[in-house]
């Protein structure tokens, strides 16, 4: 006869939690989370960056709360878990979306558009995300409680999603559109080319992130019982392993490797080029020295 916890897991999960799979996933992701965080820590890098360890902390008591499902399930340790596996790595955009707005304001160039303006990137894209956060936790919290709310909560959850895939799609167009233009350029002591490197290590976590919402979109709109949800490796690639390859990616394409250090704020450089049939003009703004905190200084040839 099966036990109460049995019981409990086939309500929730539709299958018995691994347990090795669990105790593995935390071991792995607690150790990218200290490698992360004193990555940022031994670089002085910019102080943003420690969501990207933080974010793996947190997941990593998510996999705490799976391995105490897997030996004892109950509503609880069923919430827990669900809430810390799907919030979290919502915040990784945050990290994607601040260095992209870093590295237009360190380019110096005005912006020509309003979507343009490096507040607009980073305030704009962080508020769609924490509403889509909003959405994702408590239509999550509603699916977890069953009942007749968990179909509001699997409805909430999925409008969550499918919010942060759209700003996900605009913002890597923003992203894109910032690479491949000559005019935003910027120096970092010790980079040659500092705004290609963040824009690979942008372009693959972003890839990484988008299929794992559609994973998690998927899962929901399939519902608590359906094919996917009932799937523990469907968990475990699409969500799991996912993430894990993001967090190594942020670690070996480090954004703290080309923005300025901390530092380094106040010294920094950006250097624009213009050039026309007979003359080049090359402008370098130095913040830092004067009172206004800006120094111009211009070359002719």
């Amino acid at each position: 006869m099966p036990t109460q916890s049995e019981i409990n897991a086939m309500i929730y999960f539709h299958y018995y939690p691994n347990l090795p799979l669990a105790v593995v996933s935390l071991v792995i992701y607690l150790l990218l989370s200290a490698a992360l965080l004193v990555r940022v820590y031994t670089t002085n890098s910019r102080k943003f960056l420690y969501i990207l360890g933080c974010t793996g902390l947190l997941e990593s008591v998510g996999y705490i709360f799976r391995i105490v499902s897997a030996k004892n399930s109950t509503l609880g340790s069923y919430i827990g878990m669900s809430l810390l596996l799907l919030l979290p790595p919502n915040a990784l955009a945050l990290v994607n979306y601040k260095s992209t707005g870093e590295m237009i304001r360190l380019s110096g160039v005005p912006p020509s558009r309003f979507f343009l303006k490096p507040k607009f990137v980073t305030w704009f894209f962080f508020s769609s995300d924490v509403f889509a956060f909003l959405l994702q936790g408590s239509g999550g919290g509603l699916q977890a409680m069953g009942g007749e709310k968990a179909n509001l909560g699997k409805t909430i959850t999925l409008i969550g999603l499918t919010v942060q895939l759209f700003f996900f799609a605009s913002f890597a167009f923003i992203t894109m559109h910032v690479h491949r233009s000559p005019k935003y350029q910027y120096s970092v002591v010790g980079q040659t080319n500092p705004k290609r490197n963040l824009s690979i290590c942008l372009y693959i976590t972003l890839i990484l992130l988008y299929i794992r919402s559609i994973y998690r979109i998927a899962e929901y709109a399939g519902g608590f019982d359906g094919p996917i949800a009932s799937a523990e490796w469907a968990f475990y690639v699409f969500d799991t392993l996912i993430i894990a390859i993001a967090f190594v990616v942020y670690y070996f394409i480090f954004i703290g490797n080309y923005l300025p250090k901390r530092n380094e704020e106040g010294q920094t450089k950006a250097t624009r080029v213009f050039s026309s049939s007979s003359s080049e003009d090359i402008n370098h703004i130095e913040r830092g020295g004067d009172p206004e905190g800006i120094r111009l200084y211009q070359v002719k040839k």
